[in-house]
């Protein structure tokens, strides 16, 4: 460009006519305008999305309050129907069967009552043969609801033994040898006990849990740090759930006792008839929407400014405005990249208390049910048919847990803070080696370790979820993960041997992939990354690639570990650990 290009120009500007420099503010106009549109639609979406997420989090959060209370409803009758079958109990050794009851692990702030048709014998609350509650002292429909139904969960009522606390009562029904009752057995969950289990879901601030029994009467509710049974259920929910048995769940718009407008996701349990809800402050689930609202009110503002600017300053005016712009859709891009980073997280952590729950619950129950088929062995050996039954079910029980073990395994995170990403997916390998019964190789550099630990954690992730879709549909023999880093890029392939993905084959269309390769891909393109999968009868391999900083780049020297393990060792090795 010569010397006189630019006064040139600068000359020009002042002179253009006024119709040009209409058309030029028209068009820069209707620039902005569209693009603040698409920017718009960028930040309601993500704004809906948010709000959605909120809207299932609340809903999702009643859901498990209402299975956990149905579990500890389940745990305490197993407990009962345990104690039933006490040889003490039969034989009508009072002194004996009392001992058991206060020996019996029970959780803290309940007790356990043994009652016969006149009143309590047994409550190890007070010591034996002390002065018990008659039901003529107090008169109740708890004895004519066992004696009918067998088992029973009451509602909401006080302590007879222990004033001025709040408790629910499970009892089961004990009968003579003739059929006949005889009295019944009953394990007290104290208000603390329920809302130790209600307070151990995360939820936002101002949020309000609470546990209703079957006359919407409240058990017990927390808000803030305070807990108690004085928050009475939402009015529009009582209208929604009367007249209704069955278990039922969902979402409704009401205002709680104080006014507060609130999103109330609740679950009306068919075991219990237990109702659990959980109130989110309705500007909270609606903060995400209006804060994208009042961004674009600003945007419009700013739109009418810059027509008038352009109008005024013509085309050279424009550049500033679109440079604002592209903040605006850049950080619009920023707010969707940060949603996918908190999903993410949210799925981490519902995994690792998935597991938590299955290894400390169900695989105990599982255990337990097998120790009671034991116990039932002697019951049928003179039947051939009984003992082929049995052994079966217990085949199946073993597999199960077997099952429960490799699943709880592959949710549970390793701990890659400590031992290093070089070290922790051949740790995690091995043991999903072991328990699966397959024969893998493990190939991975000791640089690895000095990358950063944002990027390792994503590279071990994708591990993990890649041999967890090998556990759930590969069918492999074999399996490998191999690392290394190549012209400024850490690129790790996982392979297998299996029968590979369904529907590899169709001729309509790409494979159909689940949220779990949609997760490995997004955590990758956080760092510049991709992911590439290429499948067939032969097997699978999905590939993972992300950039690294020029400090990071080494030349890999770890070897091949080649590591076959035995399904044997493995079955060994987990029975010892339980």
């Amino acid at each position: 460009m010569s010397d006189g290009a630019v006064p040139k120009v600068a000359r020009s500007l002042p002179g253009l006519p006024p119709r040009l420099r209409r058309r030029v503010a028209l068009t820069f106009a209707a620039v902005i305008l569209v693009t603040c549109v698409v920017a718009a639609a960028l930040m309601l979406t993500n704004a809906w999305n948010e709000r959605r997420v909120i809207r299932e989090h609340a809903l999702g959060t009643a859901t498990a309050l209402s299975f956990g209370f149905d579990q500890e409803v389940a745990a305490g009758n197993a407990l009962l129907r345990g104690l039933s079958s006490s040889p003490a109990l039969k034989s009508g050794d009072a002194k004996g069967f009392y001992d058991q009851l206060k020996a019996t692990p029970i959780p803290d702030g309940s007790w356990l009552i043994l009652s016969d048709l006149d009143g309590q014998l047994a409550n190890t609350l007070r010591p034996f043969r002390a002065p018990l509650p008659r039901h003529r002292d107090f008169p109740t429909d708890a004895l004519n609801r066992v004696r009918e139904r067998g088992w029973t969960v009451s509602g909401r009522m006080a302590s007879l033994v222990k004033p001025g606390t709040t408790v629910i009562a499970l009892s089961l029904r004990i009968n003579h040898d003739d059929g006949t009752m005889k009295g019944y057995l009953t394990t007290i969950l104290s208000q603390d006990r329920l809302g130790t289990i209600l307070g151990g879901q995360a939820v936002p601030e101002g949020t309000t849990r609470g546990l209703y029994d079957r006359s919407l009467q409240p058990i017990v509710t927390t808000r803030g740090g305070e807990t108690s049974s004085r928050i009475p259920v939402p009015n529009a929910l009582v209208a929604r759930l009367a007249g209704n048995g069955s278990a039922a769940e969902g979402l409704i718009v009401d205002t709680d006792e104080r006014g507060v407008p609130v999103l109330v996701a609740y679950r009306s349990s068919g075991a219990t008839n237990w109702t659990t809800v959980v109130a989110v402050p309705l500007s909270l689930v609606n903060a995400p929407v209006m804060g994208v609202l009042r961004q674009m009110a600003g945007m419009a503002a700013f739109l009418v400014l810059a027509g008038g600017l352009a109008a005024l300053f013509t085309a050279r005016q424009v550049e500033q405005p679109l440079r604002t712009l592209s903040d605006q859709v850049t950080g619009a891009k920023k707010q969707v990249s940060e949603l996918s980073s908190q999903l993410l997280a949210l799925q981490e952590e519902e995994r690792q208390r998935i597991a938590r729950e299955l290894h400390d619950s169900t695989a105990q129950h599982l255990v337990a049910a097998n120790l009671g088929l034991a116990g039932l062995e002697a019951e049928v050996r003179e039947s051939p048919a009984g003992r082929k039954t049995l052994a079966e079910v217990g085949e199946l029980l073993a597999e199960a847990l077997r099952e429960l073990r490799v699943f709880t395994y592959l949710l549970h995170p390793p701990n890659l803070a400590q031992d290093g990403l070089q070290a922790t997916p051949r740790d995690f390998a091995e043991g999903f080696a072991g328990r699966m019964g397959l024969v893998a190789r493990i190939r991975i550099p000791e640089e690895v370790d000095a990358l950063s630990p944002e990027l390792q954690r994503a590279i071990l992730r994708v591990v993990q979820e890649a041999l967890t879709n090998v556990h759930r549909h590969a069918d492999a023999s074999h399996v490998s993960v191999d690392a290394r880093i190549s012209s400024g890029r850490l690129i790790v392939r996982i392979r297998d041997n299996g029968h590979g993905m369904p529907g590899a084959a169709r001729p309509d269309g790409p494979i159909r992939l689940g949220v779990g390769v949609a997760g490995m891909r997004a955590r990758l393109e956080q760092f510049g990354g991709g992911l590439r999968i290429r499948t067939g009868r032969g097997g699978t391999c999905i590939v993972a690639m992300a950039p690294i900083r020029g400090a990071d780049r080494t030349s890999p020297r770890a070897g091949p570990l080649r590591m076959p393990w035995q399904s044997g060792r493995a079955k060994a090795d987990d029975e010892a650990s339980s």
